[in-house]
């Protein structure tokens, strides 16, 4: 395997987690952070958590993670950990997604664990297996399990193709007034039908 195709791998993983505090940037750590539910928010003061239920969307500046479920384990002001199950989605603006089981992001140790069918995929790559550790901080990849792959297709340059709508569409409204459907309107001309007595 040539260099360059190591470092695709690392790139599109790098992509998915934080990057290191740069110059005039925040840490992961220090960056606001959004989290929505269809399902309904609890937040536990007393042991710093936040938990979502139902079509749970967070965001971030520079992430996009949907899943049924998630949990944020905060300390201060300054999330620490978040813990996503259920049909999770990561996608990031340059096109990169990941998918998985459960994903977990430790902002303290700056790294990402994907369990559970976990597939990271990026423009010509694609990298699977049961579980996909990124230690962003050691810039070191980590695939877990006897199904783990990586493919790179050189000159690919077309988006992944969507595993999952994310955010998820919006339910359907309810109309205040409902319309009888052309099934259910009397032809032209026809009688109504009269009630028996």
């Amino acid at each position: 395997m040539h260099s360059w195709d190591v470092r695709a791998v690392f790139m599109v993983l790098g992509l998915l987690a934080s990057v290191p505090a740069q110059k005039n940037k925040p840490s992961a750590r220090d960056r606001p952070v959004e989290m929505t539910a269809r399902g309904g928010l609890t937040v536990d003061l007393k042991r710093n958590l936040g938990l979502a239920k139902g079509d749970v969307v967070i965001r971030r500046d520079d992430v996009l993670v949907c899943c049924d479920e998630a949990e944020a384990k905060y300390a201060g002001d300054k999330v620490e950990r978040i813990t996503c199950r259920g049909r999770v989605v990561i996608l990031r603006p340059d096109g990169t997604s990941a998918s998985a089981d459960v994903a977990i992001f430790e902002a303290v140790r700056d790294k990402l664990e994907l369990k559970g069918r976990a597939r990271v995929q990026g423009r010509g790559t694609d990298l699977s297996g049961d579980q996909i550790i990124y230690d962003v901080a050691r810039d070191q990849l980590e695939v877990v399990g006897s199904r783990s792959r990586f493919k790179f297709v050189p000159g690919d340059m077309g988006p992944p193709a969507p595993l999952r709508p994310c955010p998820p569409p919006d339910p359907p409204r309810a109309e205040a007034t409902s319309k009888p459907t052309a099934a259910q309107r009397p032809a032209p001309g026809s009688a109504p039908e009269s009630k028996a007595k």
